[in-house]
């Protein structure tokens, strides 16, 4: 192989690796707005289910106050210091889990939704994670 060869094949596989990074980032981009958007949702709903049952219940509304802040604080490890642990997103999905069932089972009062969201969150968890291993993979190797 002549010089000019070996450099077009280098630019072909340095343009190979750039591609499969951008590839890689934006699935994790995708996935983090995803994880974002839900965990904001599921904050903002708490926060007004709270104020809507405040003159009612006291209870009900510090209940959605804990949960509001659990997820307020997982949105803010998740979207602004790109944390990547379990924790942020599992704590309140899973908690929030754990209350909607027992509620269902205590008072008949089945919520299917905020379930399936909270199930949808915690399947989110390994993708995410997943994704940032492959990039930290293609990062390390470049």
């Amino acid at each position: 192989m002549t010089g000019i060869d070996q450099e077009w094949g280098d630019v072909r596989q340095d343009v190979a690796a750039r591609n499969r990074r951008y590839a890689v980032e934006g699935r994790l981009h995708k996935l983090t707005l995803l994880v974002a958007g839900l965990m904001a949702y599921s904050a903002f709903g708490n926060f007004v289910a709270m104020a809507m049952v405040l003159h009612k219940s006291p209870i009900d509304a510090g209940v959605g106050v804990v949960f509001g802040v659990l997820y307020t604080l997982g949105l803010y490890r998740v979207w602004l210091k790109d944390d990547i642990r379990w924790w942020p997103v599992a704590v309140p999905a899973g908690l929030t889990i754990i209350w909607l069932l027992l509620v269902w089972w205590a008072a008949g009062l089945f919520a299917p939704i905020p379930i399936i969201l909270n199930i949808v969150l915690l399947a989110l968890v390994p993708f995410r994670a997943r994704a940032c291993r492959a990039l930290a993979a293609l990062t390390r190797g470049a």
